[in-house]
């Protein structure tokens, strides 16, 4: 079985067992003498030194053993010492290990009601970032030891590296043990899991494989280089349920995989008034100043794409049919739009700060655009990967900024700090609407295929770092066309505002957003989502879970909405913010009947923080159910049976229920498309 000791064992220096593995030349590299030294950095953190070619190709396991989790972490490197380029590194698997599966048995139902039990392992995935009402949405494959079921293989598509598939998995024994793995790559992964196939014995079940890395390597390390791979991170979930082990690592993910400010408190998702950059300054200050005069509870305004290149009118592109706001063609452009900030973005930060909020704005530094007029396209086109043709052709085309150049990374942070310190921004939005994939694998030579991307993921990640360090009391959001570039690592450094841009389309449905937020935070704690809606409780309350972005006014036109109810617009805020903060330090239990799409079900989630005997349960009637009461059971070991509990509801209701009654009570919801939202908190 995959435990803690397991791994630990062969992170030693003389262990003959390696947890990564790659090809040399062709053939599979004799990892078991290979010489080891451990280098010890402090009580958590130490270096794995491997000279698998004396003098000439050394690998390095920068490594994390973690004091309090079950977690151990650790980055591969590879390193060229000598004076000529090595041999054919090929399939470099940053993970590779096998373990004997317990012996357990499965009850799997075949035709004509007949059933064969067998030894099983279970392994849990999540869909990625699509934009799309499944986004997220939870999945598991039981593999047993036969050809046909016994493997499970999952990459992602192109660059983007949670587009298809989040890079979280769960490997289950058991009900009570397995492993929770992270692949920390802003690039293309593979994973797999695969079960020794052949007859059981009734002494101990088959064994199982668990492997994970780049999706394509083939490459020469040169003399003096040394490159990255994926990071590669295990929970050991020992003696513990499922659900239980979800949030641990909810908690672990939070104390060591969170951004945190110059005092090394958490830096939480705001709730924030979201607006178009190509909206005028004069309006966006008047914006401010309702917000201020009316006590709106924001914390944040974020000032979305629009703001920069040309000097004219650029409409939102949800205000034009198709997507037909010509914003993208102005990315590579960081001139301010004149037309709309005549006096560049400072009165509106000013104005910002003035009502007691920050300023967070869009950028998208990595795509130039052809069109943008940008000085890189001529005063550094070898920073620049792209269709050179096509521009020369008059075609609209876009390039990649490699940030695997330092000079060009040097450049990016410089620029970005520059214009963030001249205009008063507090808060980097990062955008990225390309797939990196093309770009990476036309850059790369027979012999070097998979260089450009390492050196690629690597600089970005130094990137944000920079950025960070520069800024250690801002945070950076995460956005990359909604969702598409979260990983562990991206996760130390970041947070999406925006998880999905599923809310783009016509066929949103906003009750999937509760599901959206509720099946990420089983990986990443940290994210935000935008109530694209308008003036309407229901849809408000279906986006309350992390951070929470507010576009309630926006398509009304420039102005509030004659009416607008501010008593219930500053209601929705205050719980949005109760709901964040409790998300950001208790344990989450869905309470569902059926995800996603189908909307004749209701659907409930319960926030519980042990150490404060304090929660949340937010219910949702949804639009085509014909149920007007539920049950609502919850976890009883999560009270204190005997003692008594203020309960407040959102609708207004005020009692108080002894812990016995928490675990199970009813709760009725009128009408469709209703919800309620109930707070508890021991006396």
């Amino acid at each position: 079985m995959y435990s803690y000791e397991l791994l630990k064992s062969m992170l030693q220096e003389r262990s003959s067992i390696k947890p990564f593995s790659f090809l040399y030349d062709g053939k599979p590299a004799e990892l078991a003498d290979v010489p080891c030294q451990m280098i010890r950095e402090d009580d958590e953190h130490y270096k794995l030194v491997y000279d698998f070619i004396p003098g000439t190709v050394r690998i390095i396991l920068d490594v994390i053993e973690y004091e309090y989790f079950p977690v151990i972490e650790y980055t591969p490197y590879l390193e060229n010492i000598g004076n000529e380029p090595s041999g054919i590194i090929s399939d470099f698997l940053a993970l590779d290990i096998e373990a004997e599966d317990p012996l357990t048995f499965g009850r799997q139902k075949l035709k004509n009601n007949e059933y064969f039990i067998s030894g099983r392992i279970s392994v849990r995935y999540n869909l990625g970032s699509k934009a799309s009402g499944v986004d997220f949405l939870p999945q598991r494959r039981d593999l047993f030891s036969r050809p046909g079921v016994n493997k499970l293989e999952l990459e992602c598509q192109g660059a983007w590296c949670s587009t298809d598939y989040l890079p979280f998995f769960g490997v289950d024994a058991d009900m009570m043990n397995g492993v929770n793995i992270g692949i920390g790559w802003s690039g293309g992964w593979k994973f797999s899991v695969e079960k020794e196939t052949g007859a059981l014995s009734m002494s101990g079940g088959k064994k199982s494989r668990i492997r994970g890395g780049m999706k394509r390597s083939h490459f020469r390390l040169l003399p003096g280089e040394k490159l990255m791979q994926p990071g590669i991170l295990l929970h050991f979930r020992e003696n513990t349920s499922i659900r239980n082990g979800q949030n641990e690592f909810r908690r672990f993910m939070i104390e060591h995989h969170a951004p945190r400010d110059s005092r090394g408190e958490l830096l939480k998702p705001p709730i924030c008034f979201c607006t178009w950059g190509g909206f005028e300054s004069e309006h966006q200050i008047k914006l401010c100043r309702l917000i201020k005069e009316n006590h709106l509870p924001y914390e944040s305004l974020w000032m979305d794409a629009g703001w920069m290149g040309k000097d004219a009118p650029c409409p939102h592109f949800l205000e034009e049919s198709e997507f037909k706001s010509d914003w993208p063609q102005r990315v590579g452009s960081w001139a301010i739009n004149r037309y709309a900030h005549p006096d560049g973005l400072r009165p509106l930060s000013d104005a910002i700060h003035d009502a007691g909020m920050r300023f967070l704005v869009w950028f998208e530094t990595q795509r130039i655009s052809s069109l943008s007029g940008s000085p890189l396209l001529t005063e550094h086109p070898e920073w620049l990967l792209g269709d050179w043709q096509a521009m020369r052709e008059g075609k609209n085309t876009n390039f990649l900024l490699n940030l695997g150049i330092s000079e060009a990374r040097e450049y990016l942070t410089e620029l970005v700090i520059g214009i963030m310190e001249k205009e008063g921004i507090d808060d980097y939005r990062e955008d990225f609407n390309m797939d990196a994939w093309p770009f990476w694998c036309s850059s790369d030579t027979p012999d070097r295929v998979g260089v450009t991307e390492m050196k690629y993921v690597e600089g970005f990640h130094q990137f944000w770092t920079d950025i960070r360090k520069h800024f250690p009391d801002s945070f950076i959001d995460n956005c990359s066309s909604g969702g598409r570039r979260l990983n562990y690592k991206t996760a130390s450094l970041s947070f999406p505002m925006c998880q999905s841009d599923y809310a783009c389309y016509s066929e949103y449905e906003e009750e999937c957003i509760t599901f959206e937020n509720m099946f990420l935070d089983d990986w990443l704690p940290l994210h935000g989502t935008l109530n694209w809606g308008e003036e309407d409780p229901y849809h408000a309350a279906c986006a309350f879970g992390g951070g929470y972005g507010s576009k309630i006014w926006q398509y009304h036109g420039r102005e509030p909405k004659l009416g607008h109810n501010y008593i219930m617009h500053r209601k929705l805020l205050k719980w949005a913010k109760l709901l964040r903060d409790a998300r950001l330090c208790g344990d989450v239990y869905p309470l569902i009947d059926s995800p996603e799409l189908d909307m004749t079900k209701w659907n409930a989630v319960h926030t519980h923080i042990p150490e404060k005997d304090e929660g949340f349960i937010q219910i949702f009637r949804r639009k085509q159910s014909q149920d007007e009461y539920r049950a609502i059971s919850l976890d009883f070991d999560a009270f204190n049976i005997g003692a008594e509990y203020r309960v407040r509801y959102f609708s207004g209701k005020k009692t108080t229920m002894k812990g016995y009654e928490m675990t199970c009570f009813t709760v009725r919801l009128p009408e469709p498309r209703s919800f309620e939202i109930i707070h508890y908190k021991i006396k």
